[in-house]
């Protein structure tokens, strides 16, 4: 393994750029040249500056950690590690030499820098091993050899321990096997340096658990690694060394030992956060109407499913992937098709759901898949906040753009959605902001029911905090919130009460002041029978 780069501390105000960056260091005697050393960059998008003079070095044959919030700037200087866009200012050197081209054939063919972006860009309907060696592959050009192909993919599976069939079609494999599939692309490609972009986001913790396999298998074996996550448990396990971007500038550079999570945190944020406060549960226990009642209902995955939900109330549902948690929500919904029992809403039944419905009758919905189910990526962030209440806002037929206009910013305002303007493309904003804004356009229903599903994956640590005050304030004002997360800490801090589901069916409610991430997990897994 690679010697260790020199050992920095926190950054003190004598190692500081006037922009706020630490100042480079001079090469130490015996330690090699970074894998790469970033000098001044800046990036501008007209008006807007997304990066301002970052400077700092990432160690050879290390796991770098890249922390910031969202909007921080770090998916920015990703793209231009990776070659999809060029600096508008600095410099990168990989491996001590500059370079002169930004693409992604030239910083993966000449310099050997890979990135595995969280889209990833597969061939869903080829085999394992044509993903792998696509581009690359062995024989003739207009007629590759499939027999060396297994070959060299078996064999390159078999250096990186990933117990894949090679002739696996990708579509059949889930998404953790998927971001592994591409990583095993970019070695097959000769990378030296691998960029991983919130690659645990969409995982469960044992799909995680074989991706951080692979990361050690890899470092050891001298590959450079560049890690992007807002999970502090991930990043103090994994990295060597951690560097953090705020509003655009690097503000400071530690090796990990050397630092803690609060610490590293500040540093993001811009001031000290502390860990998150748990919900202040009511006194006592919420009375009158239920706003949600659902009785005995069964849908795909999810069977004989019966509780309430009271105004005032976060009610959590805890479980595993395969649990029904998630498909239990889509059928309250109405987004899934129901195979029996009853939902009332405020004493009502509501028997047709459908998500039009819903919105007529103030049921609302947030969905965990925000890039794919959320977003309405060809809209800007006005739109995108006020498409549900369009029609109310409309005269013959025509929207009276003024009073739309005015009514996203209003929301967007509340919610702290940091935006250049309501017309910016929703897709410019970071996941914190672009999450914001999906809760924003349901919050302009004025629901009674507001249903969370991974009401903060892929968000920061300070658009998280942000979120949750907004919906403790929410249930303070009386609306009902039915939450499901794969997230067990999130639920232990927002919710009132937990719902824990098994293998499709309600094990059991625990009042979270009594619960544990051990006590909901042994009772998601079957290991421990319901109180």
């Amino acid at each position: 393994m690679a010697a260790r780069h020199a050992v920095s501390g926190r950054a003190t105000s004598r190692d500081i750029h006037p922009s706020g960056s630490p100042a480079p260091q001079q090469q130490a005697e015996g330690v090699p040249t970074p894998a790469i050393r970033i000098r001044g960059l800046s990036r501008n998008f007209g008006p807007v500056r997304a990066l301002t003079d970052v400077s700092f070095d990432v160690p050879t044959g290390e796991i770098t950690a890249l922390l910031g919030e969202n909007g921080a700037g770090k998916s920015t200087l990703l793209k231009i590690l990776a070659g999809l866009q060029p600096p508008s200012d600095g410099s990168v050197t990989v491996f001590g030499e500059e370079v002169t081209s930004f693409s992604p054939s030239t910083m993966l063919g000449r310099h050997g820098v890979a990135i595995v972006p969280q889209e990833l860009a597969l061939l869903p309907d080829r085999s394992v091993a044509e993903n792998v060696l696509s581009g690359i592959e062995p024989g003739h050009r207009w007629f590759p050899s499939r027999r060396q192909m297994l070959k060299r993919t078996t064999e390159l599976l078999a250096e990186l321990d990933l117990r894949l069939d090679p002739t696996a079609v990708v579509r059949s494999l889930d998404l953790a096997t998927q971001q592994l599939i591409v990583v095993a692309r970019s070695v097959a490609r000769g990378c030296r340096v691998l960029i991983l972009d919130e690659p645990t986001a969409m995982l469960t913790p044992a799909e995680a658990e074989r991706l951080f396999a692979l990361m050690e298998k890899l470092k050891a074996g001298g590959t450079t690694m560049l890690y992007v996550s807002h999970r502090m448990p991930e990043v103090f396990r994994l990295a060597d060394q951690i560097e953090v971007l705020r509003d655009g500038a690097h503000v400071a550079s530690w090796r990990s030992a050397q630092t803690t999570p609060d610490q590293a945190v500040a540093a993001m944020v811009g001031r000290e956060l502390g860990q998150f406060s748990r919900r202040t549960a009511p006194s006592a226990e919420p009375s009158g109407e239920p706003a949600l009642r659902v009785t005995r209902l069964s849908g795909r995955r999810h069977h004989d499913v019966s509780f309430e939900l009271r105004p005032g109330q976060i009610l959590g549902v805890a479980g595993l992937p395969d649990s029904g948690r998630v498909e239990l929500l889509h059928n309250i919904f109405g987004g899934e098709r129901g195979s029996g029992g009853t939902v009332e809403l405020v004493g009502k039944p509501y028997q047709q759901r459908t998500p039009i419905a819903s919105v007529e009758r103030r049921l609302a919905f947030v969905p965990g898949e925000r890039r794919a189910q959320g977003l309405l990526s060809s809209m800007s962030v006005g739109e995108n906040i006020g498409v549900l209440t369009a029609k109310s806002l409309s005269r013959f037929g025509l929207i009276r753009r003024r009073a739309f206009d005015r009514q996203a910013a209003e929301q967007a305002g509340r919610l702290r959605v940091k935006t250049a303007s309501m017309g910016q493309p929703i897709t410019s904003l970071s996941g914190g902001n672009q999450q914001k804004a999906v809760l924003g356009r349901w919050l302009a229903i004025n629901p009674d029911v507001l249903i969370l599903d991974e009401p903060t994956r892929g968000v920061d640590v300070g658009a998280k905090a942000e979120i949750y005050e907004q919906l403790f304030a929410l249930a303070d004002r009386g609306l009902a919130i039915l939450c499901s997360s794969s997230d067990l800490p999130e639920l232990l801090t927002l919710t009132d009460h937990i719902l824990v589901m098994s293998q499709g069916r309600l094990v059991t409610t625990v009042p979270t002041a009594e619960a544990t991430e051990e006590s909901i997990m042994t009772l998601a897994t079957g290991a421990a029978p319901a109180a």
